[in-house]
């Protein structure tokens, strides 16, 4: 059994962008969606209807006003949520427990975040810090963390808090896209002066990283201006 995931930053909930932003969803057929600046505004149901045309039928919303930018899920299978912490802005963040008992593993845990920048981010990256890989079967990590490693995940000095990154991987969490693309350069986000930045990514415990069959970016969304962030897919045969 193969789950195809999508992680996505639709910048600012989409807009005027929401019908190309769907039909990027029904094109790539996702089993999981998790779209980060998703907003509980006008664009919202041309969204949701084609997350709904897709089966995604089990859905996290985080409760916010139209102009907040939020994480949401959207899956095929049932999932339980929880917040990463209590101190934590539950719409950025939400750990996402999937039941997959007729499969190779029995759960699978996705903990998505749309991370805030510079200092801001620290209580978040700080929480993932204290997560223990080994406490759970297969874990993901996924989402805008909007941090990275200086001269590979950007091509200038300007993660704030790239020691706290580094831990995460140091503690048995793998930067899945980067373990297969070691010498690659690719950005997910291109700054106004041109400058590129791997904001987005995947990080796996040991049993989830071994699961995973194919992550790659999906430039084209960003190269079409549907959002300006790429996607990320990452496939996991289960």
């Amino acid at each position: 059994m193969t789950i195809k995931l999508l992680t996505w930053n639709i910048l600012q909930g989409g807009g005027k962008r929401a019908p190309g932003i769907a039909d990027q969803l029904e094109a790539i057929d996702p089993d999981i969606v998790t779209l980060q600046e998703f907003r509980n505004g006008k664009s919202a149901p041309i969204i949701l209807d084609a997350v709904n045309k897709l089966g995604l039928e089990h859905q996290h919303l985080a409760q916010s006003t139209a102009a907040k930018n939020t994480v949401m899920v959207a899956s095929r299978t049932p999932f339980d949520t929880q917040e990463w912490a209590e101190d934590l802005d539950p719409t950025l963040c939400v750990h996402a427990r999937f039941d997959l008992a007729d499969t190779r593993i029995d759960t699978l845990d996705i903990f998505a975040g749309h991370l805030p920048q510079k200092r801001a981010q620290v209580p978040y990256l700080d929480t993932l810090g204290k997560l223990s890989a080994n406490d759970y079967e297969a874990a993901l990590i996924i989402g805008d963390l909007n941090c990275g490693v200086p001269f590979e995940d950007s091509e200038t000095k300007s993660f704030v808090n790239t020691h706290m990154f580094q831990s995460l991987l140091r503690n048995s969490w793998t930067d899945s896209w980067r373990s297969r693309n070691t010498d690659a350069r690719e950005y997910s986000w291109i700054s106004s002066r041109g400058n590129g930045y791997r904001y987005d990514h995947c990080l796996a415990n040991e049993k989830a990283d071994a699961l995973i069959e194919r992550v790659e970016y999906l430039h084209n969304v960003r190269e079409e201006r549907l959002s300006d962030h790429s996607a990320m897919l990452i496939e996991l045969n289960v």
